[in-house]
């Protein structure tokens, strides 16, 4: 029995915790998944991350609440407790953080014009990620995950 919960986890890789999810989390939902399908390397990253990541975007005052669980994610509107990192940012970052590239050994690129203005705004404090202390490993799983290239 549990083989079927499981095979159904797999055929829908997202879900939505509110009836109505918010355009934002529609949007990074349906992001992650596309990215998900699309590439095997990203599937693998998806299937071991299990962590709770929150993204505060700054101009809109909205927030989500990405809930990895090894294959499987929940997103959440709003910002949900327990989680081990926090990011926030603008609207444009956001969207930027999608447009990084990975380099070797899968960690992103900050040298091309991408990267350099997403490491400009944390420099300026534009970009802010609570939890990195400790999570470094999952942000940058997360960044593959969420990277478009």
């Amino acid at each position: 029995m549990a083989r079927r919960i499981l095979s159904a986890k797999n055929s829908q890789p997202v879900t939505y915790a509110d009836a109505e999810p918010s355009a934002f989390a529609s949007m990074l939902g349906g992001l992650i998944e596309a990215n998900v399908a699309s590439r095997p390397e990203k599937q693998k990253d998806f299937n071991a991350l299990a962590a709770r990541v929150g993204i505060w975007v700054t101009d809109i005052d909205e927030g989500v609440t990405l809930d990895f669980r090894r294959g499987h994610l929940v997103v959440h509107n709003g910002l949900e407790p327990k989680r081990d990192i926090t990011i926030r940012t603008d609207a444009d970052t956001v969207m930027n953080l999608s447009n990084l590239k990975i380099g070797l050994f899968g960690m992103p690129v900050y040298y091309d014009e991408v990267g350099r203005g997403v490491a400009s705004k944390m420099f300026q404090r534009k970009l802010r990620i609570d939890g990195l202390l400790g999570n470094l490993a999952t942000l940058n799983t997360v960044t593959r995950i969420f990277s478009v290239q």
